[in-house]
């Protein structure tokens, strides 16, 4: 297991940064995820942890060693693309093999040494029997395991992941995250996984990396980054919500009450903020938002009509119009209810976020 290390990190293309002043440090055998919105930087960084790229400044570390400007193949690094990158020509198991032939005699391996890595690998993917196919004759999520296994068996020191499931259909997708999530933890190895996918991100990391305009924003466990954001960028990129504009009226620690802008509401709320200032956004999750006026002090209770609700299975989703606010809530599956319908509902101030206005 390796811990890897970003110091300052930044990178340009002519007059774009790319990346700028990048550093965190992922721990051994951690599941550590770059997200972010598309052209943020978190491709540039990954690769250039990978060695495809060579930062203007700053430093990447390997453990103690200065990797910044080994070659990739010298890092002992495998990366799992986008495209899957496999060779149609190759069965699975020549793909599979590829990267250990061109190491056969750095490792000191035998024909007899690969066969055995390569069904190890494909054993791991749940790829058995399939070892003389080729690419065309799998399946997506089949192409993304034999793309894996090429990355696991050359037993990297850290595992590099490009977006692998962006081409997986949704219910596919979920299968694959809980497989990688398996093998990663069985196999103990660091991994650098990159991705635009809340949902993804947070179901698979041990702690994430939110990225924007190549800069890190806050890093974090996921439960960290969702319920206690630092800033409105990662609440509001983490995530469905309410975000309305206020004013400061009182601030004690981290207990805050704001008046909303457009409506003569008080709420209170938390707040990460050592002090705010005058003008803040207050974030109400749709999840926390509960039906009827029950709550502890504090928490604010309003009324309203119900604009809109579609059914979605284990909720139904409804934006709820309280004077000129539109207010997103989560209601009980069970709960009969129809557009036009007045709601009263009780918005928890533990859960309701108050942060600067950007």
């Amino acid at each position: 297991m390796t811990k890897v290390t970003l110091e300052g990190v930044t990178k340009y293309y002519g007059t774009v940064v790319a990346a700028e002043d990048v550093t965190f440090e992922v721990s051994r055998g951690e599941f550590f995820t770059l997200l972010g919105p598309s052209g943020c930087g978190k491709t540039t960084t990954l690769r250039i942890i990978a060695g495809f790229e060579v930062p203007d400044r700053g430093r990447v570390y390997f453990d103690d060693e200065d990797v910044t400007f080994l070659k990739p193949y010298m890092r002992n690094t495998a990366m799992v693309f986008q495209n899957y990158a496999l060779w149609p020509h190759m069965t699975v198991f020549e793909n599979v093999a590829y990267g250990l032939r061109i190491r056969k005699k750095e490792l000191g391996l035998t024909e007899e040494d690969i066969k055995k890595r390569v069904e190890w690998a494909l054993e791991l993917v749940k790829l058995r029997g399939l070892e003389n196919r080729y690419p065309l004759q799998l399946s997506g999520g089949q192409q993304q395991r034999v793309a894996l296994a090429r990355a696991l068996v050359v037993q990297p020191r850290v595992l590099l992941l490009d977006e692998p499931l962006s081409n997986l259909d949704a219910k596919l997708r979920i299968e694959m995250r809980e497989e990688l999530k398996r093998l990663q933890k069985s196999l103990g190895i660091t991994t650098i996984y990159v991705t635009h996918d809340q949902v993804e991100a947070m179901s698979m990391s041990d702690r994430i990396a939110v990225m924007n305009r190549g800069r890190i924003i806050q890093v974090g466990t996921p439960r960290e980054l969702y319920l206690r954001p630092k800033t409105l960028f990662v609440a509001d990129f983490l995530g469905r919500s309410s975000i309305y504009r206020g004013e400061l009226v009182e601030q004690s620690g981290h207990e805050v009450k704001v008046r909303l802008e457009d409506a003569d509401i008080v709420v209170k709320g938390v707040t990460p903020a050592e002090s705010l200032p005058k003008k803040v956004a207050v974030v109400i999750r749709p999840e926390v938002v509960k039906v009827g006026e029950s709550g502890e002090p504090g928490d604010a209770v309003v009324k309203g009509v119900l604009e809109f609700a579609m059914f979605v299975g284990e909720k139904i989703e409804g934006r709820l119009k309280v004077g000129n606010l539109k207010l997103l809530v989560y209601l009980p599956n069970t709960l009969e209810v129809s557009v036009g319908r007045e709601l009263a509902v009780t918005i928890p101030w533990r859960n309701t976020i108050v942060l600067p206005l950007e």
